[in-house]
């Protein structure tokens, strides 16, 4: 009988290996009679008999089906096809392996539904399934699976609502179904998962409130609804998820004041809350965050509120903030001096498209490791600081649409990675200074509508990058240099 069994695991594989249309490797050049079956690529066999128990054949750019023998490894405890071509339904009888543990066929082009008999497998503990064609609802079967840990359907095409019987899979971990079409609100249910650590249903077109109920998941760390239809406003219970570290709701339709609580969030290191209709002020609260590394709010009706621009000067205690984006919305005031004290980790700063007053302070210059600056669209006036030209690692810089004149600063010609200057629509002077000749990664440079004077300098044309120049509405005269048109 065990010689039976093994050869019909033997025989199993074998008609894996016979439905694929293409091993562009060789991996299973060896899958034949001549070799012991547990000593072929990818095969694991029990260490007490000769029983398939592990098939991994992860990334081999294997190209067919999935042949429906594979049901019939009645002791499989692992089965890995996960980074390959594979195409086809999901078989059926891959729910007769009520022995199996790990099921990973992600990113392949298998299409269908996903079969309601994979609910037979009562002893999986992971069931990832994303970046596939897979079609349909998610299947009431699933509900069976009372062990599974980890669930990932995203990236597929599966509509339908999320299942309020998810709530019920009390061992859940990770809960992954960000980038389908599932619509309907989020389940209270899913407040009953005591144990997940992720819950990902970003870029879907789910639709209603944020239920409070998911505060009392108190161990998530990654929460992604971001990209759906959500309206309401953010729950102030959210501030008990004390050991929340990414937090994303950005791209919805919520309204209402960003919650003060969110500052208690002290393990958070993204946050996006952007592209949404939140009004009121910045809580300051958020200075608390000593981990934040990104926090996005742009495009929102936030106000400055009678503090100002103070927000700046309490995120400077945020020593890890890497990324701040604060553009489009209804700011104003001076920027403050304090912005120079931000952590040399500051790498990208916008406050574009406000209403933000003043001059821009040379504290800036402080600010070593900035890559990309944006101030644009504001109502800044004044000079521009040489201190900004002196970033060295500068490779983005928009001021343009604001009240600065003066001359550009000769300092520019120092930011060897600048890719972009934009400083078109202000009131700037006298010539474009030689100094833009300097910088090799140049690629656009717009200075239109400005009072710059005198000629075109030919030294850029050793901006061999050069894809876009805008002087246009200016008061330069001459002729275009020969060695700028020959670019």
């Amino acid at each position: 009988m065990a010689h039976t069994s093994n050869y019909s695991d033997q025989q199993s594989l074998i008609a894996f290996k016979g439905s694929l249309l293409l091993d562009p490797y060789n991996s299973l050049l060896h899958w034949s009679p001549n070799h012991t079956f547990c000593n072929w690529t990818g095969v694991t066999c029990s260490s007490t008999r000769q029983r398939v128990v592990s098939l991994n054949l992860t990334g081999m750019g294997l190209i067919g089906p999935i042949s429906a023998f594979l049901g019939n490894l009645s002791f499989l405890r692992v089965l890995a096809l996960r980074n390959n071509s594979l195409e086809g339904h999901i078989p059926y009888q891959l729910g007769r392996l009520f022995r199996l543990r790990v099921l990973r066929l992600s990113d392949n082009n298998l299409e269908g539904p996903i079969p309601s008999s994979l609910g037979g497998c009562r002893s999986l503990q992971s069931l990832l399934l994303p970046y596939n064609n897979l079609s349909g609802s998610i299947p009431s079967a699933l509900g069976l699976l009372s062990n599974l840990e980890s669930l990932g359907l995203g990236g597929n095409n599966l509509t339908g609502i999320i299942p309020p019987f998810l709530g019920n899979m009390y061992s859940l971990i990770f809960l992954e179904l960000a980038i389908n079409r599932l619509q309907g609100g989020i389940p209270d249910e899913l407040g009953m998962l005591s144990q997940l650590n992720l819950l990902n249903l970003d870029t879907n077109s789910l639709t209603g409130p944020i239920p409070t109920a998911l505060s009392n998941c108190t161990r998530l760390q990654t929460l992604d609804l971001s990209d759906n239809h959500f309206n309401g406003s953010i729950p102030w219970e959210f501030g008990r998820l004390s050991e929340l570290q990414l937090l994303f709701l950005g791209g919805n339709q919520l309204t209402g004041e960003i919650p003060t609580s969110l500052g208690n969030l002290t393990q958070l290191q993204p946050l996006d809350l952007s592209r949404k209709q939140l009004s009121g002020t910045v809580p300051l609260e958020f200075g608390k965050m000593q981990q934040l590394r990104t926090l996005f709010l742009w495009q929102n009706h936030l106000v400055s509120g009678s503090s100002g621009l103070s927000i700046l000067t309490f995120l400077t205690n945020c020593s890890s903030l890497a990324y701040l984006d604060l553009g489009s919305n209804y700011l104003t005031g001076i920027l403050p001096v304090s912005i120079g004290r931000f952590s040399n980790s500051l790498l990208y700063l916008s406050l574009d498209s406000n209403e933000i007053w003043g001059n821009i302070p040379d504290e800036i210059g402080n600010l070593t490791n900035l890559t990309e600056v944006h101030l644009d669209a504001n109502q800044f006036k004044g000079t521009i600081p040489s201190a900004l030209g002196k970033l060295p690692n500068l490779e983005r810089l928009t001021l343009d649409t604001n009240n600065l004149h003066g001359r550009i600063p000769e300092s520019f010609g120092q930011s060897k990675r600048l890719g972009l200057l934009s400083l078109s629509e202000n009131m700037l002077s006298g010539q474009i200074p030689e100094s833009l000749g300097k910088l090799p990664q140049l690629r656009r440079l717009y200075l239109d509508h400005n009072q710059l004077s005198g000629k075109i300098p030919a030294s850029l044309g050793r901006c061999k990058t050069l894809e876009m120049v805008d002087l246009a509405h200016n008061k330069l005269t001459g002729n275009i240099p020969p060695e700028v048109a020959g670019l």
